[in-house]
């Protein structure tokens, strides 16, 4: 297993050629002792994901796998050289350690301003999709988009579970993580709405707007474009 490792090649976020592990070890960042990666259909397809832009904006590099049988393997090989695995596509992730010293204060400062009506959102978003999300919680991978859809921790990375959608009769046993960004000015804007409707119009937007990103079909088409209409009305009107 080790001598096959040592020839495999991948893409990477950081570089324009295809690298070799013990390449990726030497990009690593002094703070980190886990290899990134993420899987999908193509290395162009995952350059633009948004669960991506949290470890572009830091100079992290992530392992963009595009073969089938990346989705496979990973879940069988669990380290190399004592680096573990981890998919920036499931579970939580804090990026904080990489994040420069006077970023984190500033950050600290505008969370504490927030936190209370920015918590009180997550919450009401929680309720609203709590039929279809696992949860709603505050993402660190985000810097660029409002929302990204991820697995829980102990569930199956969301592009293997497509390949098993694909490959075979599979129903998914949980839902996805809907992760937020409380840092983007829409978020801020909808923490400060007191429209209960217009809240719950924006949840499942929000909600919409993840799967269409992640390549999901919308469920109903035609109340994502309602829901869409009345905000662009309201937005016109203000």
């Amino acid at each position: 297993r080790e001598d096959i490792l040592k020839i495999c090649r991948f893409h990477a976020s950081e570089s324009d050629k295809m690298i070799s592990l013990d390449e990726y070890l030497d990009s690593m960042k002094d703070a980190q002792d886990t290899i990134y990666y993420m899987t999908g259909e193509s290395a162009a397809s995952l350059r633009n994901s948004p669960q991506l832009e949290g470890f572009k904006s830091r100079g992290l590099n992530v392992l963009l796998m595009t073969d089938t049988v990346d989705s496979f393997w990973l879940q069988n090989v669990y380290d190399y050289k004592d680096k573990k695995f981890k998919s920036i596509t499931k579970g939580t992730i804090d990026l904080s350690a990489f994040d420069p010293k006077d970023k984190k204060e500033e950050t600290e400062k505008t969370e504490s301003k927030e936190d209370d009506k920015t918590q009180t959102l997550l919450e009401k978003l929680k309720e609203e999709l709590k039929e279809h999300v696992h949860d709603v919680q505050k993402s660190s991978r985000l810097t660029d988009s409002a929302v990204c859809l991820v697995a829980p921790e102990n569930a199956v990375d969301m592009h293997m579970e497509s390949v098993l959608k694909i490959q075979q009769q599979y129903a998914p046993q949980t839902k996805p993580v809907l992760e937020v960004n409380t840092n983007h000015a829409l978020i801020k804007k909808l923490a400060q709405l007191n429209d209960d409707t217009l809240s719950k119009d924006a949840a499942w937007l929000l909600l919409d707007q993840a799967r269409i990103i992640q390549g999901q079909p919308v469920p109903d088409p035609s109340a994502f474009a309602r829901r869409l209409s009345a905000f662009m009305e309201k937005g016109l009107a203000a």
